[in-house]
């Protein structure tokens, strides 16, 4: 071996809970925590992060291997960003390699990797170039109030009603930012909202706007994290993804739809994009602006407790006023069942539609049918890998697990009792895309959900289409939702509004509130009056009074209560820690006893309680078994500190073939 100078601790992207020690040649330049070094990791070559220097080795390793590279130190990481990595890692308890995959682009981390300069990226379309609105009197406000904020680190939460202008106050603060030689990182949460955001930044500021979002290719994304890290690129419109990007002398983080449930990572490392957002701008001394019609509980609780500063568009931008919703108790007056639409909002949409106007139908459920019933035994396909009901897809014909997406043809008979009378039951947005072909011949009609999105071109031009009124009746699920546009829109309607609520989630009101107010938002938003109708069996139920009436404050003040009361968050902390396997036996054998480790582990911390243990919600997922606890405390620092050490010794501590996930602050569907 090669003399050493000294040794280091290397963080490797495998999923791991440890750092692991090299020797740093001789004849090498100083490292520094955060400088990308090559690492032999068995017979393989690894990708690295330097976590600490200057390490003392552990006397009872046998061998300790020198490095076999160091990367050019463009590629390394900035000490505000190391610092949110570091804390990334203690903070959601996570292994540094999975943590580790969320900083880098993908290509990075592998030794043999892309020739970035080969990527094409897709160039951007601007959209409408004309004169610049004049921001009114409230949006104006809230961009003084930012701009004239105290330096360094701020965050304010941009609390603005549907169509009250956030996207053009964002556009003003980059303005204002570009002008002093600074960037900006703006992030969306869904790939769907990019192309439409980033376009109305490019038609404003041109080619030093870029995207960045889990669609792109490998090469793409190494490209764009180049231009951004030499400063070609000022403004990056991406998702989650995109939080970790080296933009130079970065003046501002803004966080759009702040809400969203799609800033939270589900997989591997089970981080909330937003936390880390705001994380990212106190350690870059920077302010960050969290934009939302229907803010998030937590947020709304930061403003009242001081951390965030409430800046508020009480008014729409546009000369429309808010749309007027008609309430349909679905109990009194029922739905068509291949529409789903009541008599009203029938009558309605065909009423807007004689008009020359377009109209929008929600439906948060994907494919024909939610399954095929047997009429002969009551058997319903289930999906082999999930305990789950297969839907019924008809164009092209599968039976489709939504979950691991396993397909398979519609069988012909049904698989227990060989009857051949199988009967779609319900409606999906595709059966309500063919009923409304019947029902209204020759009229323009599209669909737009998760299996329509797989391809980012044709979600453009679904967009696009319906944005120049090509399109008169648009179906969606909830990426119809989300901080669209259009001008031509009148008429919203919300079918099933209520079906939220049946979904094993602490916070399924706070979801079903924001979905309607952000749904009946895309109605009227210009010179055009919208009307919203919202379907419902539950008419009496305080999160659909308080869309209703369109007060977020009389919403916000209830769910806090019940929050409270319910020892939910914001008010307690959550860690989710969930067991799987082939063996259901044996994963639930795994999780009696570590809720027995856990409770005699936090037996002199009161203020942490261990609920269950418990089957998952989805009990077999993806081929496995699954079981979970649930940890609650009011002081979660302290139960972090004592999880941190013991989390090693609980895993290796489990039986073979059984594997430990642990969720921070966990979506709430468990």
């Amino acid at each position: 071996m090669e003399a050493a100078s000294h040794y280091v601790s290397v963080w490797l992207p495998v999923p791991r809970r440890l750092a692991f020690t090299y020797a740093v040649p001789a004849d090498w330049p100083a490292l520094r925590p955060g400088s990308l070094v090559v690492a032999p990791l068995g017979r393989r070559q690894s990708v690295g992060i330097v976590a600490a220097t200057r390490v003392q080795p552990d006397p009872d390793l046998a061998e300790i291997k020198p490095l076999s590279a160091r990367l050019p130190e463009i590629w390394d990481l900035s000490p505000p960003l190391l610092r949110v990595l570091q804390w990334s890692i203690g903070h959601y308890l996570a292994p540094p390699g999975e943590a580790l995959r969320a900083f880098l682009p993908p290509a990075l981390l592998k030794t043999k990797s892309p020739d970035p300069a080969k990527a094409r990226l897709r160039p951007i379309p601007a959209l409408e170039t004309l004169s610049l609105p004049e921001p009114n009197a409230e949006q104006n406000a809230a961009i003084e109030a930012i701009l004239a904020g105290p330096e360094g680190f701020q965050a304010y939460l941009l609390h603005g009603i549907t169509g009250s202008g956030k996207t053009e106050v964002y556009l003003r603060l980059c303005a204002e930012l570009l002008g002093r030689g600074r960037s900006a990182l703006i992030l969306v949460p869904e790939i769907a909202l990019t192309p439409q955001t980033v376009g109305r930044f490019a038609a404003r500021f041109g080619a030093v706007v870029g995207s960045y979002h889990s669609a792109m290719t490998e090469a793409q994304r190494l490209k764009t994290w180049i231009q951004a890290r030499s400063g070609e690129l000022r403004i990056l419109v991406g998702t989650r993804s995109a939080l970790a990007l080296p933009l130079q002398d970065l003046g501002l983080v803004v966080v759009d739809e702040e809400h969203d449930s799609s800033y939270k990572q589900e997989e591997r490392f089970r981080y909330q994009g937003r936390d880390l957002a705001v994380l990212r701008a106190r350690e870059e001394g920077i302010p960050v602006v969290l934009g939302s019609a229907t803010p998030s509980l937590e947020s709304l609780e930061n403003a009242e407790s001081g951390k965030y500063r409430l800046l508020h568009l009480p008014d729409r931008a546009t000369r429309g006023a808010l749309p007027k919703i008609h309430l349909v108790d679905l109990k009194k007056e029922a739905a068509d069942p291949e529409t789903l639409l009541s008599p009203s909002l029938a009558a309605a949409l065909a009423a807007t539609l004689a008009r020359g106007e377009q109209a929008l139908l929600f439906l948060n459920r994907r494919g024909f049918a939610p399954f095929l019933l047997c009429r002969g035994c009551g058997e319903a396909p289930n999906c082999p890998n999930c305990e789950i009901a297969l839907t019924y897809h008809k164009r092209p014909a599968a039976m489709v697990c939504h979950y691991c997406e396993f397909r398979a043809p519609p069988p012909e008979r049904c698989p227990r009792c060989s009857d051949e009378e199988l009967q779609a039951m319900g409606s999906g947005t595709e059966r309500l895309e063919e009923a409304l072909a019947r029902l209204h011949p020759g009229r323009r009609i599209a669909r737009l959900d998760r299996d329509v999105s797989l391809s980012r071109q044709r979600t453009e031009e679904i967009l696009t289409s319906f944005a120049k009124g090509e399109i008169d009746i648009l179906v969606g699920t909830q990426l119809v939702a989300k901080g669209h546009d259009f001008k031509q829109l009148t008429l919203v309607g919300i079918l099933l509004a209520d079906s939220t609520l049946h979904q094993p989630d602490f916070r399924s009101a706070e979801r079903l509130f924001q979905l309607v107010t952000q749904v009946a938002g895309r109605a009227g938003r210009h010179d055009l009056p919208g009307e919203v109708f919202l379907q419902t069996f539950r008419p009496e139920h305080y999160a659909i009074a308080a869309a209703l009436e369109q007060d977020p404050h009389r919403f916000f003040l209830h769910e806090r209560e019940h929050r409270r009361e319910a020892e939910y968050p914001p008010f307690r902390r959550l860690v989710l820690l969930r067991l799987s396997g082939n063996q259901a036996g044996k994963v639930e054998q795994a999780a009696r006893k570590l809720a027995e480790d856990l409770r005699t582990l936090f037996a002199r911390h009161p203020e942490v309680k261990v609920l269950g243990p418990s089957k998952s919600a989805l009990e077999k997922l993806r081929g496995k078994y699954r079981w979970q606890l649930l940890l609650r405390t009011s002081k979660y620092e302290a139960m972090r500190r004592v999880l941190e050490e013991k989390l090693g010794r609980l895993e290796k501590s489990l039986a073979a073939g059984v594997s430990l996930h642990v969720d921070v602050d966990p979506a709430g569907s468990f």
